[in-house]
């Protein structure tokens, strides 16, 4: 059983008729217990009974925060005021789309990080009323502002996917007040402490709508559990177990069953629409042409006749040969530090130019070899990859710009890493490399590539603990992804054209302002 928490805020602003007490603020937080993570909530009717008014707070995705006005009366209120009513992320295009009350035909919207640094902004010709905005790249945690005629109201909003692509504000257009619906009568949504209110939460099954309902009389900010246990006639969980057994020509994948669903489907790539039905087999057997110390992976969906489960990714590496003399030789030579090959000489162009394989975690040289990689790279660059220093192996040394403190960042080992997902938004950085000396001896390369803003990384660490992490912090995503370069034979100018563009949303970017070149 697990406790899926949609962060519904309704942050709730008290005021009496004389508009003479305290403001206070109230936060109900609402929480769907289920037994497995494929169902969600659709909506939220909370109904006032003590004031006979309500407010219906939709759920588009799993995480959302709506601002009500509460506790004032109709007629006090100042229908003419610039006030913001409500936001959410939109997981459609990653932005947080704001929805706000505008008492004239120009606003300005401008959005600021938690240190107080303005992101991004801009000016805006708007209709009189309603109107929607959207902040793409916002930050993690934000605040948006907005100014009209001599007026300022401000939101406090999270991006729960963190994009990391540069921050833009966009006037969607006019839209409709979706914080102050009400079944009961043309007046808003009022809420005072100690009045009695009805929570409805509704979810959508296989072939019905279900609710579940909690009275309460609030008195201080509650989180509200809604038992969604026990139900059925709904589409299968994700697959989350599996084992598989590896040889130099074939993996061998078996998953452990998932409740409720008729059968399953895998593919080679995240396209469930050309997958392969196995029906209710559990076991796949990758027979394409394998090369030893490569990991392959294949993608994997439970299914029955109410839908279809999240993909699961399953992981595998076949076996690692065997380490070679000549690599053991670059690795225990300690007679002075690890030399950097050079792209422009031979027969160093031609190692750099060669695919890695991966290594066997049980041989300890590995660690050893990072250590050495990183004592070469610490004082000049900001990462490093093994074929750098003669060793087509994946092998890496990262400095993480997004750990440590403002004067340390720290060094990080990874091995057989790769990436399996890129952002949809590419950046044209200035770009550098060890490999890839300056000087009048040498060719002039220009020191730039296009680069993804966030990436999803698998990899060892130096434990030979598997992991999957999402690099959102850009800088050292572009790192990431420099060196995992080096690992498939690709250097930096490779990617000064980017052939498939038209898949990305290209964002023109400069230099890293404060930060190393990528070396």
């Amino acid at each position: 059983m697990c406790k899926m928490k949609i962060l519904f805020f309704a942050m709730l602003v008290l005021l009496p008729a004389l508009m003479s007490a305290q403001r206070a603020r109230f936060t109900f937080s609402f929480v769907m217990e289920q037994s497995g993570s494929q169902l969600s909530p659709d909506s939220i009717h909370v109904e006032n009974l003590s004031s006979g008014c309500d407010t219906m707070i939709y759920s588009p995705v799993k995480t959302l925060k709506v601002t009500v006005l509460a506790g004032i009366d109709e007629e006090s209120a100042d229908v003419n005021s610039l006030r913001v009513e409500s936001w959410h992320f939109d997981t459609s295009d990653k932005a947080v789309a704001i929805n706000a009350f505008v008492p004239g035909n120009n606003v300005n919207v401008t959005v600021f990080d938690i240190s107080g640094r303005q992101c991004c902004g801009g000016d805006f010709s708007v209709d009189y009323g309603y109107n929607v905005f959207k902040v793409y790249g916002c930050p993690r945690s934000a605040v948006v502002k907005l100014s009209c005629d001599g007026q300022d109201a401000s939101v406090s909003v999270v991006n729960v996917e963190d994009t990391s692509s540069r921050c833009s504000v966009q006037y969607v257009g006019s839209g409709a007040n979706v914080s102050a619906k009400s079944l009961y009568s043309a007046g808003r949504f009022v809420f005072h402490s100690g009045d009695q209110l009805r929570f409805t939460m509704y979810s959508t099954t296989c072939n019905e709508v279900i609710t579940r309902e909690i009275v309460d009389t609030p008195s201080e900010s509650t989180e509200y559990t809604f038992d969604f246990t026990n139900v059925e006639n709904i589409r299968p969980d994700l697959i989350v177990a599996y084992d598989s057994v590896c040889y130099m020509d074939s993996i061998l994948w078996t998953w452990q069953p998932v409740d409720g669903a008729d059968g399953y489907k895998y593919n080679f790539a995240d396209d469930y629409e050309t997958s392969i039905d196995l029906g209710t087999l559990r076991t796949v057997k990758y027979e394409q042409t394998l090369d030893s110390s490569v990991t392959y992976k294949i993608y994997v969906w439970s299914y029955n006749a109410c839908g279809v489960s999240d993909v699961t990714r399953l992981y595998a590496s076949t076996p690692a040969r065997a380490v070679a003399d000549g690599e053991y030789s670059i690795v225990t030579d300690e007679s002075d530090n690890l030399r950097i090959l050079n792209i422009f000489e031979q027969p160093d162009s031609a190692i750099l130019r060669t695919p890695s394989v991966n290594v066997d975690m049980n041989d300890t040289i590995w660690n050893y070899l990072a250590n050495r990689m990183y004592q070469a790279a610490r004082s000049t660059g900001v990462g490093i990859a093994a074929p750098q220093v003669g060793i087509n192996r994946k092998v890496i040394c990262v400095q993480r710009w997004d750990k440590g403190s403002m004067s340390s960042h720290p060094w990080e080992f990874y091995f057989n890493p790769q990436i399996v997902e890129y952002s949809d938004s590419v950046v044209r950085r200035s770009d550098g490399c060890l490999s890839v000396p300056d000087g009048s001896d040498y060719p002039t390369i220009g020191g730039f590539s296009y680069r993804a803003t966030w990436v999803i990384v698998t990899y060892y660490d130096a434990e030979g603990v598997f992991h999957e992490e999402k690099i959102n912090h850009q800088y050292t995503a572009h790192i990431f992804q420099h060196e995992i370069d080096h690992l498939n034979a690709v250097m930096f100018f490779d990617r000064q054209v980017e052939e498939n563009a038209f898949k990305f949303t290209i964002i023109d970017g400069d230099s890293y302002e404060g930060l190393p070149e990528i070396r």
